[in-house]
């Protein structure tokens, strides 16, 4: 292990650490495509789970992430967030344009869940799963959906100034051959 990789909490011997972040089907893709744009948006990568590396030093950032922004420090804390986030009468009336980034969150956290050890991959493709049937009940394409988030984005967070930037990103991830939007919308999510 290089110092690098040592600061930065990169075991590269526990290799399947790493895989395991990592989506390994269009179903998976299609679940992190979700929150892809706030993955990058974050500085992490829309490659990941959650948008980082399942490493020690991320656990702990997202540890801190999810227990400082949104209260959650354990398992149930994680369902019961995915669970609000997803309520329709949380997501109606004047609520209803900011719940594509609703949805978004909820597929994030759930993907931080994971990663921070309080969800078991198979539970946080469960969740994904419950939050693609959401998504899909309400919007018909990744155009419409992410146009809503972007939407949603300006009214349910604290980077509203930032609309444009996510725009271009989604352009620029949209247009790449292997990125998050070139999963079919209509894939089936496992």
């Amino acid at each position: 292990m290089g110092i690098f990789d040592f600061l930065f909490g990169r075991d590269k011997s526990n290799s399947e650490e790493l895989t395991e972040s990592m989506p390994q089907n269009d179903s998976e893709k299609w679940t992190v495509a979700v929150y892809a744009l706030w993955s990058e948006y974050c500085g992490g990568s829309y490659k990941y789970f959650g948008g980082y590396e399942k490493t020690s030093a991320n656990e702990r950032m997202l540890k801190k992430v999810l227990k400082d922004d949104w209260l959650i420090s354990n398992k149930q804390g994680v369902i019961k967030m995915v669970d609000y986030l997803l309520d329709e009468k949380n997501n109606s009336g004047d609520q209803a344009e900011e719940a594509a980034f609703s949805y978004g969150c909820a597929g994030n956290i759930a993907a931080r869940g994971y990663l921070c050890g309080y969800l078991t991959r198979e539970e946080m493709l469960q969740q994904a799963a419950r939050i693609a049937t959401v998504i899909r009940e309400h919007y018909h394409s990744w155009d419409e959906y992410v146009q809503q988030y972007i939407i949603g984005l300006g009214t349910g967070s604290n980077v509203s100034e930032k609309q444009e930037e996510f725009r271009k990103n989604y352009e620029r991830l949209r247009a790449m051959p292997k990125g998050p939007y070139s999963v079919d919308w209509n894939t089936v999510i496992l």
